[in-house]
């Protein structure tokens, strides 16, 4: 157990369209490091390719698990989900991941949890808001959690300590520039 548990664990909700939410996230872990915390970052609708042949090479996992010995769990797949044929047939997957977040958020495993696209699981209706509330409500309550996601969702604002809105004013997309390695993915 970790010397430097936090007697009340908080709620970090950070959404928006903007970018860099995920690497709010890796800030926080980085930092929580630093005072030797136990970290686990658990992304959701993504899924790293080693060969970024079917998918996309996330810088994040290989630092956090191949040279920090952070784990790492991800529920996703290789590409976006874009139809509603795609969405039926990540229902399990959703399931499963919801049943995880419970067992991590209510162990004494981590001092500091990130839960990186929480938004779209329950816009995408992945997850049901409620459920996961609850889940969120039943947590080890030294359990500092870091919520990331796209949509602004009322119940996620009303139960966090910390909710920030990213806003994009402007991004290189607009002209015409595609995500580059190693500062956005």
């Amino acid at each position: 157990m970790s010397k430097n548990q936090f007697k009340t664990g908080l709620i970090h909700y950070y959404f928006g369209m903007g970018c860099g939410k995920t690497s709010i996230g890796l800030g926080h872990i980085v930092r929580a490091l630093g005072r030797n915390l136990r970290t686990i970052l658990i992304q959701f609708l993504k899924k790293h390719d080693p060969t970024a042949q079917k998918g996309f090479f996330y810088g994040e996992y290989i630092t956090l698990t191949e040279k920090l010995n952070i784990p790492i769990i991800q529920f996703g797949e290789f590409n976006f989900i874009k139809s509603e044929k795609q969405i039926a047939s990540q229902m399990e997957m959703a399931k499963n991941a919801l049943n995880k977040v419970k067992e991590v958020l209510t162990s004494k495993k981590y001092d500091l949890i990130v839960l990186d696209e929480v938004g779209s699981m329950i816009k995408l209706n992945l997850w049901e808001t409620k459920n996961f509330i609850r889940i969120l409500r039943d947590k080890n309550p030294e359990i500092e959690v870091i919520i990331t996601g796209h949509q602004g969702i009322p119940e996620l604002e009303d139960i966090a300590d910390y909710v920030i809105h990213l806003e994009e004013i402007k991004h290189p997309y607009q002209k015409g520039i595609l995500a580059r390695p190693g500062i956005e993915f």
